[in-house]
């Protein structure tokens, strides 16, 4: 019989914080990134990943505080996978944030000097407008709802007072697993692979006070859906009954039942409304999304208004529709067909006539009849930024401006290289806070070209 290894722990103190949400600090034969740090922090930390250069750890015990550390108002903090900074002041989140980005920008000329202040959240709490919790079932076999314990696929955290959710969010979450314990459902086993429920999703439209529920289960267990439609039905204004047999991973579950409503809500923007189904991508904190796009509007008619527009990346339209105000004709590009149909949709919604839809992958091949003379390019790409033939093709259109939309500050660095050889150069970079309590941001930036 191995005798356990005792986990390895060190004393550091802490320099800086980095894209991810840990504090970087060094000790004699590595860096040390410890999560649930801040700079400037004495820490006791025990590694749970080392290599030959670097190790990861985690803060057992902080022996020497900075002064923005707080209480956490949550009894999860540390052990959610969701929050990185509710032991940290809110106007210090925001910092640390910008510092990171600044960070992260080193190498690409003009850039650094060029970041403004993170646009801050008003609202810091309570402000997701979707939140997906998942079924599980502790050691001691009692049936569980909420978010996945850090670095875990299969230990659930409770979820009825996570506090990024609303009120009524959380008296869901509450109404239905009482309802699977009384019925004794089980939760879906992710290693036996044994039937039960998955997940229950709950988007919320703050624009129209409108809301979303889906419960997905393995198995459509006798009276269940009967019984989640009437605990729910002051609740919510559409829900969903779904099946998902798929035991191998995630997947879009293969039979949806519409227990009330249309099927869809409705969220506002700027003005400008916007369908919701079940598998629409839609920004998780509407108040913030609303200040990026209106701002985004603004500098987009910098110097003046675009003739033509190219939206890529382009989901279900915000920024298509944002654009169509101020330009004379908007192209989106969009490759995943639920968000093409569900743009084309929102705007029928709002009556606008001059924005095109096109199916395609924009960083693989983009589509043929786009026009030629390009005044404006938006790109919005995910985390892993867009492709060498995606930057070269852009490049070569020789668009006045481009604006792009970045949710990973690695990624943008890159690109942005990229682009400053186009030749273009930067004019503005300004991150907003849409994630308050993590390390996650979005960053705008404009680029225009060289004359």
């Amino acid at each position: 019989m191995k005798t356990p290894r005792t986990p390895q722990e060190l004393v550091v103190r802490t320099e800086k914080m980095v894209y991810g949400g840990q504090a970087l600090a060094r000790d004699e034969r590595f860096v040390v990134f410890v999560d649930d740090a801040l700079p400037h922090e004495t820490v006791r930390a025990r590694l749970y990943k080392k290599k030959k250069k670097f190790a990861f750890g985690r803060a057992v015990e902080i022996l020497e505080a900075a002064p923005e550390r707080i209480p956490s108002d949550c009894p999860w903090t540390g052990d959610c996978g969701g929050c990185t900074f509710r032991h940290c002041a809110y106007p210090a989140q925001l910092r640390f944030k910008k510092e990171v980005l600044v960070e992260s920008l080193h190498g690409v000329p003009g850039a650094q000097e060029l970041v403004r202040d993170v646009v801050p959240a008003e609202q810091t709490q309570d402000y997701r407008n979707k939140m997906v919790f998942s079924f599980g079932t502790t050691m001691e076999g009692e049936l569980r709802l909420g978010l996945h314990r850090r670095g875990s696929f299969m230990h659930i955290l409770p979820a009825d007072g996570c506090w990024l959710q609303s009120e009524g969010s959380r008296e869901i979450v509450r109404r239905v697993l009482a309802l699977a314990k009384q019925l004794n459902v089980p939760a879906f086993h992710e290693i036996k692979k044994t039937p039960g429920l998955r997940t229950l999703t709950i988007r919320e439209a703050r624009g129209t006070n409108q809301r979303m529920v889906e419960l997905v289960s393995t198995t459509a267990y006798p009276g269940l859906a009967e019984h989640f439609l009437a605990i729910l039905e002051d609740l919510a204004d559409v829900i969903y009954f779904s099946i998902d047999t798929n035991i191998y991973g995630s997947a879009r579950p293969e039979q949806r039942t519409v227990l009330k409503g249309s099927g869809h809500i409705e969220e506002i923007l700027n003005g400008l409304r916007f369908r919701i189904g079940p598998d629409t991508f839609f920004q998780s904190n509407t108040a913030q999304a609303e200040k990026l796009f209106a701002r985004l509007r603004e500098l987009a008619t910098l110097p003046g208004r675009p003739g033509v527009a190219l939206d890529l990346f382009a989901g279900t339209g915000p920024i298509a529709l944002h654009l169509a105000s101020i330009a004379d004709r908007v192209v989106a590009v969009e490759s995943w067909e639920p968000s093409v149909l569900a743009a084309r949709e929102n705007l029928a919604l709002n009556d606008v006539q001059n924005v095109d839809v096109l199916a395609a992958d924009v960083n693989a091949a983009l589509p043929e009849g786009l026009p030629a003379q390009i005044d404006l390019v938006v790109v919005d790409p995910p985390r892993p930024g867009l492709s060498p033939e995606a930057i070269a093709w852009i490049a070569a259109r020789e668009p006045g401006a481009i604006l792009y939309v970045s949710c990973n500050p690695s990624t943008l660095a890159r690109d942005l290289k990229l682009f400053l050889q186009a030749p273009y150069r930067i004019e503005a970079v300004e991150p907003f806070d849409l994630f308050p309590h993590t390390f996650h941001m979005e960053t705008l930036v404009l680029l225009r070209r060289n004359a």
